[in-house]
């Protein structure tokens, strides 16, 4: 894992400046002779460092090992959030349809998100609809809600593990990027059936102190289009991250083991 490769490359430039630090006498002459403190301190220093550097990161693989099933749960349940953002978003541009969830439809979808180009012209003929915009508050705000609900659900257990609040700040970038869209356009376009309680909640979100300032066009454009982005970048980067922890080979094997006579393999450590 990024984890384990990054312990490893510590490790190694800490060596590399401690044997940096022992051959330099050869070129400097008696100067670690002479200045006896001033290399003691650097000596320690590096010990120090080293040892810190890879004492945290033994720790923060145990950690990982403690909850790896439990990880890789928490990392579908935002990893389907983000799918759902961004397949939606798409079939509300109206710039192809999701048939079904088998990987080679859902890289041929993710390939049409990928396409700048294609994508910001959708956009902008969907902000030049009105009744599509209404829409696509609607679909803002629901996928805001639910990606809310996950992170909310989940926070407590990701903030604590260090290797995977990298890519949770990502995901509640995610969940406050559709939160600023849907909240925009329900201030600045409410819509006809909007309730007391929806409009109060539109009134008291933080991103309608900045409405008037930045829901022009241009801003709903290029935060829609960075949602899409960042959805389907948070779609690949969480999978990959979910199976490096659980393998799907394994899953294989446990069930197997589970349903038959056999002795299932352990659960992951």
């Amino acid at each position: 894992m990024i984890g384990d490769r990054r312990l490893v490359l510590a490790a190694t430039v800490g060596l590399a400046l401690i044997v940096a630090a022992a051959a330099s006498d050869f070129f400097t002459g008696s100067f670690w002779e002479r200045h006896g403190l001033l290399a003691s301190l650097l000596a320690n220093v590096l010990v120090v460092a080293v040892t810190v550097v890879v004492v945290n990161g033994v720790l923060d693989r145990r950690n990982r090992r403690r909850w790896n099933l439990l990880a890789q749960n928490v990392l579908f349940a935002l990893l389907q959030s983000a799918r759902a953002t961004w397949t939606g978003l798409l079939e509300e541009l109206q710039v192809t349809e999701v048939e079904s969830g088998d990987p080679a439809s859902l890289l041929a979808v993710a390939n049409v998100a990928r396409d700048s180009e294609r994508i910001s012209a959708a956009v902008s003929r969907l902000l030049a609809e009105q009744d599509r915009r209404d829409r696509l508050q609607r679909v803002c705000v629901g996928l805001g809600e639910h990606a809310s609900d996950v992170i909310a659900k989940w926070a407590p257990v990701m903030v604590g593990a260090r290797p995977y609040a990298e890519v949770l700040d990502r995901h509640v970038e995610l969940a406050g990027r559709l939160e600023w869209l849907g909240s925009v356009l329900a201030h600045n376009e409410p819509p006809d059936d909007q309730s007391r309680s929806e409009r109060n909640l539109a009134r008291s979100s933080v991103a309608t102190e900045h409405a008037a300032q930045l829901g022009n066009d241009e801003w709903l454009h290029d935060q829609i289009v960075a949602v899409i982005t960042l959805a389907v970048e948070l779609d690949d980067d969480s999978r990959e991250l979910a199976y490096s922890i659980v393998p799907l080979s394994w899953w294989t094997e446990r069930t197997a083991g589970l349903a038959g006579n056999e002795s299932p393999p352990p659960v992951p450590r």
